[in-house]
């Protein structure tokens, strides 16, 4: 499709769908109660608030309500037809590509699912050592969990509308040269910036790591983007803040998350260890890459077109069908690593110093920054390289700022073995877990300043 032949309904078509994606997603609306939120956080409050209200009686340690029912039907449904993929082998998941792909996984998911089944039995049976179904443990998680559910119910079919009309496209034409001087990198990684920032930082590993494998990214390029672009999404953004309690300041906390990314991005590339890794292409693969513009097109004309050809090959039958699709990811991924990672975390912080001894220059360093609750809080800015999820639960106490600052500094992080790190690791990009850790660690020591300052600076 060209600027000459783009169809007006193809314009409209990306124009409407992605205003309404905008609105549903970054516009602040005040309810009744005077309670400013996006949209669809209203919708999610709603939603929690009737889910509360249905109840299937009582499990061992408390109400099971409607999204209580559908945590534990999530867990062991993915872990039931995992087992089923490795040992029947069904013909209904071999013969279907998305479902085989679902469960017949990693051993990163397989390990995931087995032990959130077992934690989840002991937690509904009441069965099983106390430091896991215990109140501030297990209990914990499985709420948690619960209340994902919800959130995900609404944002499933919802991501679709913002990420397949043609708002990444056309947002990530026009960025394209501001990539290359802020970030090193070639204009098209904007697409992977896009991909996280509306999709999810799973979505854009795998693109980079596709793009890398094809020629277009350089062994160093590919672990900068990995690194720095695939950042948690608006969606699930929205989930950490959510889960804080922090929904109503949810455009004033991602807008210091965006800030404080950029900021990194910019600097993280120029020191080591990624500065140092090689600017070479696969030895099988060589360059792919060529940018040139097309002549005589502006970079706006050249955005609609992306876009409006974007738009024109996307379906609301489409956008169904990726919301189920999503819904089956996160219910049969997601849902078990935050319960079994997330519970094995909060026992190590709850029952063991390990954490604490670990964490402690943290609160020192926190401390010094005059953030509230700094050493008691301060396991929350290291747990995160588990999974992000985590340190949301270990904040439920802090003050609200302290709740504010860690939780942007939880999605700044980028880097959490759970998902990004074991996408990455299983990668050809030059990046081994010790140089995870470590760029955890500085974005971490870099990003924490800059949350607090803005925070000071902003935060009401």
């Amino acid at each position: 499709m060209s600027e000459k032949n783009l169809k007006q309904q193809d314009i409209l078509k990306f124009v409407i769908v992605s205003l309404v994606g905008i609105f549903l997603f970054m516009i602040p609306i005040r309810n009744a109660e005077g309670t400013y939120n996006i949209p669809l956080g209203h919708v999610i409050t709603w939603l929690n608030s009737i889910f509360a209200r249905i109840s299937f009686g009582e499990y061992a340690l408390g109400n099971l309500s409607f999204h209580y029912l559908l945590a534990f039907l999530a867990i062991f449904i993915s872990f039931i037809f995992t087992i089923l993929a490795y040992t029947l082998k069904p013909k209904f998941i071999l013969e279907n590509d998305f479902l085989k792909e679902i469960f017949l996984t990693s051993p990163v998911y397989i390990i995931s699912r087995f032990i959130a089944f077992v934690i989840v039995i002991m937690i509904f049976t009441g069965r099983g050592p106390d430091f896991i179904i215990n109140a501030f443990t297990g209990d914990v998680m499985i709420g948690l969990t619960a209340g994902l559910m919800t959130v995900f119910l609404i944002l499933g079919p919802a991501m679709p509308i913002i990420t397949d009309f043609g708002l990444m496209e056309f947002t990530g034409v026009l960025i394209k040269k501001v990539v290359r001087k802020l970030f090193t990198l070639p204009g098209r990684s904007s697409i992977d910036l896009m991909a996280a920032w509306f999709g999810s930082s799973a979505v854009s590993i795998i693109i980079t790591k596709l793009q890398h494998e094809k020629g277009f990214y350089t062994g160093r390029e590919a672990a900068v983007i990995a690194v720095n672009f695939s950042f948690v999404s608006l969606p699930f953004t929205f989930v950490i803040a959510n889960t804080l309690g922090l929904s109503a300041h949810f455009g004033l906390f991602y807008l210091i998350m965006c800030i404080t990314c950029i900021i990194l991005a910019f600097i993280m590339p120029r020191i080591w260890p990624l500065s140092k890794l090689k600017d070479d292409y696969l030895e099988n693969v060589g360059k792919q890459i060529d940018e040139d513009v097309p002549k005589n097109t502006s970079p706006f004309s050249h955005a609609l077109v992306l876009a409006s050809n974007r738009a024109s090959k996307t379906s609301f039958s489409y956008v169904i069908e990726q919301g189920l699709k999503n819904y089956v990811n996160i219910f049969m991924d997601l849902i078990p690593i935050i319960l079994a990672w997330g519970t094995l975390a909060i026992i190590l912080v709850e029952f063991t110093p390990v954490f604490d001894i670990i964490s402690f220059p943290m609160g020192w360093f926190l401390n010094i920054l005059g953030v509230e609750g700094a050493f008691e809080f301060a396991p929350s800015t290291i747990v995160g390289f588990i999974d992000m999820y985590i340190p949301a639960v270990l904040l439920s106490s802090a003050p609200i700022r302290t709740q504010f600052i860690i939780g942007i500094l939880s999605i700044v992080q980028i880097i959490y073995l759970a998902e990004t790190g074991a996408l990455i690791l299983k990668s050809k990009i030059p990046l081994n877990i010790i140089q995870l850790f470590i760029v955890f660690l500085l974005r971490t020591i870099i990003g924490l300043p800059i949350i607090v300052l803005l925070t000071n600076l902003f935060f009401r």
